[in-house]
C-alpha cells in the first residue's frame, strides 16, 4: 500500500500542476453560482477591466429581462455589485490585458428588487379595489387603465428578480398574479361588435379584430346582444392603371369608420382612411391596399377607443 502511495501522490501534483487558474472560468467556479450572481470583463489596467465587468453584468440584465432596460434598479444593482478577483493572464502575448469579476450578492439585489415591488403592488392593489366595486361594464374601466403602466413596470421588476433571484423565482407572484388577473377580466368583459362591410372585408375585419383583442377587450359578431361597443366600417375599392409605372396593377381602397356606443345610442368617433397599392397581380394589389387600410383603421381605433373608455 505505501508503495503505491507515493506515485498517487505525484499523480495528484501533476493534475493540480495541470490546471490553469489563470482562466476566466476556473476563478468563476470559486463562487457559488446560486448566492452570487458574478460577471467577467477585462481590460488593459485593472480599473478599465472592472468597469468592463460592470457593463457586462448590466447588459446581460437587460438581455435576460428586456422590458427592465429602463428601471433605475439597474443602476443600483451595478452599484451594489462588488469587486472580485483582478488578474493578469502572463501566459498570453499581452501581458497588459487584465481581467476582473464583478459580483452581486443576490441576496443583495432581491431586497433591492423588492421595494419597487411592493410600491407597485400596492397601488395596483388599490386600483385593483376601485375595478371591484364597480357593478357596470364601464364603471371601473378608468382603474382599469391606470394599472395598465403599473403591470407593464411591475412585470419588468419580476423578470429581472426572477432572473437574479437566489432560486429563479418571481416575488409575491401570486399577488401580482390576481391583479393582472382582475384588470384582464376587466377588459375582457367589455364586448366589441365588430361588423365590416364591403369588398375584400375579411382582411379588413382581421385586422380590426386583432387590434381590438390586442387592446384586451373582446370582440364579437353584430349579432351579440351583450356588446356594449360596436366598430363599424365601410370599405369600397377602386382599380385604375398607373401612369407612372406601366404594367401594374393598381388597387385603391378606403373605409369609412364609426364607433359607437351601444348602451347610449351614440357615435362617439368617425374618421376615413386610405391606402392604395400596384403590383403585378390586381389580387395583389387589392389585398395589399386593404392590409394598409387595416393597419391604419386599427390604429386609430385603438387609440379613440382608448381616450373614449378613460373618460367613462
Amino acid at each position: 500500500m505505501k508503495k503505491l502511495f507515493a506515485p498517487l501522490c505525484a499523480l495528484a501534483l501533476c493534475a493540480c500542476a495541470g490546471i490553469n487558474k489563470n482562466t476566466v472560468s476556473y476563478q468563476m467556479s470559486k463562487y457559488d453560482r446560486q448566492a452570487y450572481y458574478v460577471v467577467p470583463g477585462e481590460g488593459a489596467d485593472k480599473e478599465t477591466a472592472f468597469a468592463s465587468a460592470l457593463d457586462n453584468m448590466r447588459r446581460s440584465f437587460v438581455q435576460n429581462a428586456p422590458e427592465a432596460r429602463d428601471l433605475p434598479q439597474l443602476n443600483d444593482l451595478t452599484a451594489n455589485a462588488k469587486e472580485g478577483k483582478i488578474w493578469r493572464d502572463k501566459s498570453r502575448k499581452n501581458e497588459k490585458n487584465y481581467f476582473a469579476l464583478a459580483v452581486l450578492k443576490r441576496q443583495t439585489a432581491e431586497q433591492i428588487l423588492k421595494a419597487p415591488a411592493d410600491e407597485l403592488d400596492a397601488r395596483l392593489g388599490a386600483l385593483a379595489a376601485q375595478l371591484q366595486s364597480a357593478e357596470d361594464k364601464f364603471a371601473g374601466l378608468r382603474a382599469a387603465f391606470a394599472m395598465q403602466p403599473l403591470i407593464i413596470k411591475r412585470n419588468a421588476v419580476q423578470d429581472l428578480y426572477t432572473f437574479v433571484s437566489q432560486n429563479n423565482e418571481g416575488y409575491e407572484t401570486q399577488r401580482f398574479e390576481t391583479y393582472k388577473r382582475l384588470y384582464n377580466d376587466r377588459l375582457a368583459s367589455v364586448r366589441v361588435a365588430a361588423v365590416v362591410r364591403g369588398e375584400e372585408n375579411a382582411v379588413l375585419l382581421s385586422r380590426i379584430t386583432d387590434a381590438v383583442n390586442k387592446m384586451g377587450l373582446s370582440v364579437t359578431g353584430p349579432e351579440d346582444s351583450s356588446a356594449i361597443l360596436a366598430v363599424e366600417a365601410d370599405a369600397q375599392v377602386d382599380g385604375y392603371g398607373s401612369e407612372r409605372l406601366k404594367g401594374l396593377e393598381w388597387a385603391a381602397t378606403s373605409a369609412a369608420v364609426s364607433l359607437r356606443d351601444l348602451q347610449a345610442g351614440t357615435t362617439f368617433a368617425r374618421f376615413n382612411v386610405y391606402d392604395r397599392a400596384g403590383t403585378g397581380r390586381r389580387a395583389d394589389s387589392l389585398r395589399k391596399s386593404m392590409e394598409g387600410v387595416g393597419d391604419k383603421a386599427s390604429a386609430e381605433i385603438v387609440k379613440r377607443l382608448t381616450d373614449y373608455l378613460k373618460t367613462k
